[in-house]
């Protein structure tokens, strides 16, 4: 019991800080691993949490109180399995990938998740906001960005070798090359298979320095 009260409180200590894109390579790779590591082994608490969400915010539609909250706890079940199956395999991908750079942030690639933390109470995203084509927009965005980055992120090779060089140090750029490859191919294909769950809206690791894989060729 006394080990578990340690691990909920380290948690809770570790999770006090909001995590962005940081230019440490090494506070990157740390920042990813905890988050990831958290994210995975609580990533189930957001089923709790989105059924008391779910009555606390009810459905709109239904006018009567009582009906109007089963309904919203019961569509808050399903969202709360919706949100942890993201939550855990993003938390995977960081915690495993911790050595990756990444994009600075996600903001319009996939759902984002409603908070840090499965515990937190955070912002719900509305995909009937402004229009269900637009709120679920998101979703094949976070695809093609997942296939471009899994099957074009070599480009990143040659790109960054070709800035190295300009920059009077090529061997440096080809590694920096391979890395942010291998990078992209990490997030690409995590971007494809998890296309339909949410995901955190920012990275806490080191960014990349383009949008696409080919975009260093014109920096």
């Amino acid at each position: 019991m006394k080990k578990i009260s340690i691990f909920v409180l380290s948690v809770f200590l570790i999770s006090s800080t909001a995590y962005g894109a940081t230019e440490s390579i090494g506070e990157g790779m740390a920042k990813k691993a905890i988050r990831g590591a958290v994210n995975l082994c609580t990533g189930i608490v957001e089923v709790p949490m989105q059924i008391y969400k779910g009555y606390k915010k009810g459905f709109g539609p239904i006018k009567n109180e009582a009906g109007s909250k089963t309904v919203g706890t019961i569509l808050g079940f399903f969202r709360g399995f919706g949100h942890a199956a993201g939550r855990m395999s993003w938390g995977g991908l960081e915690l495993f990938g911790f050595w990756t750079a990444n994009r600075p942030d996600n903001e319009g690639i996939g759902i984002p998740l409603d908070a840090e933390y499965s515990w937190q109470m955070g912002e719900q995203y509305n995909v009937f906001e402004p229009s269900l084509a637009e709120g679920l927009k998101p979703i094949p965005v976070k695809l093609g960005h997942g296939l471009a980055d899994g099957l074009l992120g070599i480009l990143e090779v040659p790109g960054q070798t070709i800035k190295g060089a300009n920059d009077g140090n090529a061997l440096k750029g080809l590694g920096k090359g391979v890395w942010f490859w291998w990078s992209r191919m990490v997030y690409g294909f995590g971007n494809i298979y998890t296309c339909l769950v949410p995901n955190p809206p920012d990275n806490p690791g080191y960014p990349m320095s383009g949008k696409w894989a080919w975009s260093s060729f014109s920096e």
